[in-house]
Parts: structure tokens; C-alpha cells; sequence
């Protein structure tokens, strides 16, 4: 991966504040050519420090106003991999984790209700957990990851 410059990480700022500003806006806002904003998202992206630009939504305004987050171990018969596939299928799961540790994966779910959440629990746990630790979410932290993008470069 290549290295980020001061220009880099402003652009990558400004993305992060609306990821749907448009080239002319960017460069604009950051006193460059538009060529030059656009050859270097180009490059961003081509090198993975730009992975996505993306929509996050509510799963609230979808009906599904309860959020957990499972830590699930897996049984010894079951590999992350057929898990991840599983994870795929359950409406419920909004994004998981695999992880070193305790746990093997982290699973987030949005669901209808209590009820909904039992059955989505007991879903994760048919798919091949061996054992789940549930934890209701109270609210999100939004807005997180600016400060590493304004992280002082280190030679």
C-alpha cells in the first residue's frame, strides 16, 4: 500500500464528512484541480486505502429497532468460512467480525423485536455456534474514525 500525504488524508477527511460530494466539490474545498482529485481517489482506491464509500442506514426506519451484538464460539466441526455463508442468509445480521480470542465471531444483529432477537439468536446457535454471549445495544456511536485520518504521520 502506498503511502498517504497531507493531501491523501484531506481528501479522505472530506470523504468521510459526505461521501457523495462530488470531484468539483472536493477539489474546490481543497484548493486542487479537479484532474487531480480525481486521479488521486484513483489511486486511493486502487491501493485499498480508500476500501468503500458507504451508506449507512437505520435499521430502525426498516422496522428492526432492537440491535445486539453476539460473540459466538464456533463448534469444533464448523469453520469460519461455512459460518460466514450462513451469516449471509439471516435477514437480522447487519455486519460481523471474525476474531483471535474468546470468541470467534462477533456478530451484530437489527431485529423486529425480543422475540425476533430469540430466534435470531437460536439461528446463530443452529448455524454452528457452540456457545453465544448476547448484548443488547443501547444506542450507536456515530461519526468515529477521524481521528486516525487526522493522525500526525510518523517517518
Amino acid at each position: 500500500m502506498t503511502s498517504l500525504d497531507d493531501v491523501d488524508r484531506s481528501l479522505l477527511q472530506a470523504l468521510a464528512r459526505d461521501g457523495r460530494a462530488p470531484v468539483r466539490a472536493l477539489a474546490r474545498d481543497l484548493a486542487l484541480g479537479d484532474s487531480t482529485v480525481s486521479v488521486r481517489l484513483r489511486r486511493l482506491r486502487d491501493s485499498g486505502a480508500l476500501a468503500a464509500v458507504r451508506v449507512e442506514v437505520d435499521p430502525a426506519a426498516f422496522g428492526r429497532p432492537i440491535q445486539a451484538v453476539v460473540r459466538v464460539r464456533l463448534r469444533h466441526d464448523v469453520t469460519c468460512g461455512t459460518y460466514e455463508r450462513r451469516l449471509r442468509e439471516m435477514p437480522a445480521v447487519l455486519s460481523a467480525l471474525v476474531l483471535l480470542g474468546d470468541a470467534d465471531v462477533e456478530v451484530r444483529l437489527a431485529c423486529r423485536s425480543m422475540d425476533d432477537l430469540e430466534v435470531a439468536v437460536a439461528t446463530l446457535r443452529e448455524a454452528g455456534a457452540d456457545t453465544t454471549c448476547t448484548q443488547i445495544v443501547t444506542r450507536t456511536v456515530t461519526g468515529l474514525g477521524q481521528a486516525l485520518l487526522a493522525e500526525k504521520r510518523t517517518k
